[in-house]
Formats: structure tokens, C-alpha cells, sequence
């Protein structure tokens, strides 16, 4: 039969428990990709896409100040809404151009 804890374990345990909750609390208030992202129908962005040779993922993100990972997801919602085209694409670059139409 297993001894009984002590007043030490038993206090140390709940403070383990208290920091684990009070960590699952925090990961869960984390908000995922709270960069602000331009608005797809915004002015600034049509003109700077007007401005650009060759759209890249890379080309938004510094220009934006955005996660490439951003830039790529916002790429793809402008070629979705027919805005840009996918002009050329190898494994790991993939470039756009305005939509002409």
C-alpha cells in the first residue's frame, strides 16, 4: 500500500496543476496569424499589384510587412476572386500577374 503524500508533495502538485492551467488558458487565448492583412479590395493594394513586374509571395511580404505564409494565403484569395493570375510555378515559387480583364 502506497504511503500517504506529504503536505509538501501535495502543495507542490497543485502548484503544477494551477501552471499548466494557467498555460492551456494563455495557448488558448493566442490568436493565429493576427498580422493585419490588407483588405483584398483596398486601393493601396490594387496599386502597389499595378506597380509590380512579378507578383511573389516574397515581393507582398516585404512590401506589406507580412509573414510570407501571409502573402501566400492572400495570393491565393486574389487568384479565387479572379484578380490575378498564376503565371508560372516551379516546387517552391509561385508567380502571379494582374488579371487584365
Amino acid at each position: 500500500m502506497p504511503q500517504k503524500k506529504s503536505l509538501k508533495k501535495i502543495e507542490k502538485q497543485q502548484r503544477l496543476r494551477e501552471k499548466r492551467e494557467s498555460q492551456e488558458k494563455a495557448r488558448v487565448e493566442k490568436t493565429i496569424g493576427s498580422v493585419d492583412i490588407p483588405d483584398l479590395s483596398s486601393e493601396e493594394l490594387m496599386e502597389q499589384l499595378r506597380r509590380m513586374k512579378a507578383i511573389t509571395p516574397t515581393g507582398i511580404a516585404v512590401q506589406f510587412n507580412l509573414k510570407v505564409s501571409t502573402a501566400k494565403r492572400l495570393l491565393e484569395e486574389l487568384r479565387k476572386n479572379e484578380v490575378i493570375d498564376l503565371v508560372s510555378r516551379s516546387h517552391n515559387l509561385k508567380v502571379y500577374a494582374l488579371n487584365q480583364g
